[in-house]
């Protein structure tokens, strides 16, 4: 499956001021809110990336939905 073109800086801004202003509940719960804006909605990552991606910022400290957030 190709993935579509990454998002401008703008519209990634948008995108996580967006989550950041609607977002509630824990960690969790932003997981998938970010899983439906990024692999669903918006198709800049692959279910199999986001989901690697998670799988490492489970390693990292602090809460996973954090680091997805920064990777």
């Amino acid at each position: 499956m190709a993935i579509a073109a990454r998002g401008r800086a703008g519209e990634v801004f948008r995108v996580f001021l967006w989550l950041g202003l609607t977002s509630f509940g824990g960690p969790v719960a932003h997981l998938g809110y970010f899983r439906h804006a990024f692999v669903e909605r918006r198709q800049w990552l692959s279910e199999s990336a986001y989901a690697e991606l998670v799988v490492l910022c489970q390693f990292l400290p602090g809460p996973a939905s954090s680091q997805v957030g920064f990777a």
